[in-house]
């Protein structure tokens, strides 16, 4: 994955759970309340990082479109 994550969509998924964490300005903004306490308010390189370190775990950066990030 690129270094650019400043405005798009992280799919994280597991043999148990797939959410999606939504980021703005390289910070995720949104996600599933499963997800909220360890990855809302955190650097979205960091959850990317962090998702491809560990075994099981699929991590997907969707970046957003030009009208999304108006």
């Amino acid at each position: 994955m690129d270094d650019d994550r400043r405005n798009g969509l992280i799919w994280w998924s597991t043999s148990r759970v797939t959410v999606g964490l939504v980021v703005r300005d390289g910070v995720v903004v949104e996600s599933a309340p499963y997800a909220r306490r360890w990855a809302q308010g955190r650097d979205a390189r960091e959850i990317c990082r962090k998702g491809e370190q560990q075994k099981g775990v699929t991590v997907v950066w969707v970046p957003a479109t030009e009208d999304e990030q108006a």
